[in-house]
């Protein structure tokens, strides 16, 4: 579907109509979505609480070596590499790192050699990845793993945060749903059939926070989901406006970092749990946190591996690079996939929520989030050390060019100027020598898919220049 033509329909049709476009579009999606194969694979998710260890592991065995058969057999680009390493020793997980590591690049140029043989595009569902960091993917899933993909958010991410897809809730994301120069409300659409509302994460303000507060009460919304750190300026702002609202019964985040000031906001002010949740349109990987606060893989998608530079696996509580085996997409194989992000595993394995499914900590973000130092050093893993004071609630690093840097930080309860500087003076101590000035800002610049990221390289991002213009 061209969605430029798409929404140039859109745009042009009253609230009204927009409104029942996307209910309309909406009972195409549900077809898809919660169709054929979604309630079976639910089924099944729940039996899948009652598996042993053994069980468990089994099931992920027996799948990864069906997807490793089939891409050495069936899949022109793995035919190639596989060549060159002894693809039919690969019996379980620990053997994965005999086969080479898939590379974003080999997607982007390989496209049709990464589908199976006889596989028609037309016949299969195709998932766009942000591309934040550059174009997007073009991943191809088989139909049926969209209710199966679906069937999991449903099971083992909304079921743990105590909601259901057909709660009435709101979406705080990136969908232009409303033009960009809207000035006054609504700043929202409403989707019917899903009794979805749909709330533009561009538009939040103190001003028009109220709006959205009320709006979410007409609809009776009773939990949201979407990036957190729009719901936490949605929160802070309706709180400086003194506007009350009734409780929520979860708010689930996902697509950008969730630091702990915008945890706290999004907890105080809805007076509900905040659930963070780990996945990518890949459909490789997926993690969910407990009411514990521990995330927790969900196995059934594909198999982590944590690993270091030079390509060993980490031990436990290392920070490593996430390379994921995707389990249930048998179109378009991903097997170790670098998806660019990095976690450990956790050191506490076992959790009182009775979840025995693997626990990872530190998730930090894209591997992209570097900084370049003036001799070319590329400077990752940052984050670590913008937790380092609980007084910040947000902060950005903005590179201008190599070797210097500013430090956005937004000031939370209790803030001083001595905070900000010893964020400073950790992440130097990790660069050795940079430049790099403060500046207290009110509010944490987003991309233009509306997230926040830890690092911006105006190099790399010429279009968000302007909107750093008037910030440094």
């Amino acid at each position: 579907m061209n969605i430029d033509w798409k929404m140039a329909v859109y745009w042009r049709l009253p609230v009204r109509l927009q409104e029942a476009a996307l209910s309309l579009y909406a009972g195409h999606l549900e077809k898809i979505y919660y169709g054929p194969g979604f309630q079976e694979f639910k089924d099944w998710l729940y039996e899948w609480h009652d598996w042993s260890s053994s069980q468990v592991d089994e099931w992920k065995t027996q799948r990864l070596r069906y997807i490793v058969k089939l891409a050495a057999e069936k899949v022109p680009f793995y035919r190639e590499t596989f060549k060159k390493c002894d693809w039919k020793r690969v019996d379980s997980d620990t053997d994965l790192h005999l086969l080479p590591i898939l590379e974003k690049q080999q997607i982007r140029h390989n496209e049709k050699a990464l589908l199976v043989d006889g596989m028609n595009k037309r016949n299969l569902w195709v998932q766009k990845t942000s591309g934040t960091t550059g174009t997007s993917l073009k991943i191809y899933w088989p139909v049926a793993m969209v209710a199966q993909w679906w069937a999991i958010m449903e099971v083992m991410v909304r079921y743990v945060a105590g909601v259901k897809q057909e709660m009435p809730r709101a979406m705080v994301g990136g969908r232009p749903v409303i033009p960009g120069d809207t000035q006054e409300p609504p700043y929202w659409r409403f989707n019917r059939r899903w009794k979805q509302l749909y709330c533009s994460s561009y538009h939040i303000s103190q001003m028009s926070s109220p709006h959205y507060i009320r709006a979410l009460e007409k609809y009776g919304s009773q939990w949201i989901t979407g990036y957190g750190s729009a719901i936490a300026a949605l929160a802070e702002s309706a709180a400086k406006e003194g506007v009350d609202y009734h409780p929520l019964r979860a708010v689930i985040t996902s697509g950008d970092t969730l630091l702990r000031g915008m945890r706290e906001s999004i907890e105080k002010y809805f007076n509900c749990k905040c659930f963070d949740h780990y996945g990518q349109s890949e459909g490789v990987a997926m993690a969910m946190e407990c009411k514990n606060g521990k995330m927790h893989v969900i196995p059934m998608l594909g198999i982590f591996e944590i690993l270091r530079d030079d390509g060993t696996c980490c031990e436990i509580g290392e920070v490593g690079e996430m390379v994921v085996t995707g389990l249930l997409n048998d179109a378009m194989p991903l097997i170790r996939y670098r998806i660019g992000d990095y976690a450990a595993w956790a050191r506490e394995q076992t959790c009182q929520c009775g979840n025995p499914n693997p626990v990872i900590e530190n998730l930090e973000g894209r591997v992209d989030d570097y900084l370049v130092t003036s001799d070319g050093r590329r400077i990752g893993r940052l984050s670590t050390a913008m937790k380092r004071s609980p007084t910040i609630h947000s902060a950005q690093i903005v590179q201008d060019r190599p070797g210097h840097a500013y430090l956005l930080v937004r000031p939370g309860d209790g803030y001083k100027t001595a905070d900000a500087s010893a964020v400073r003076d950790d992440i130097l101590e990790r660069i050795g020598k940079f430049d790099m000035d403060i500046i207290e800002a009110p509010e944490i610049p987003k991309t233009m898919q509306g997230k926040t990221t830890l690092v911006v390289r105006l190099e790399d991002r010429p279009l968000m220049r302007e909107i750093y213009k008037h910030i440094l």
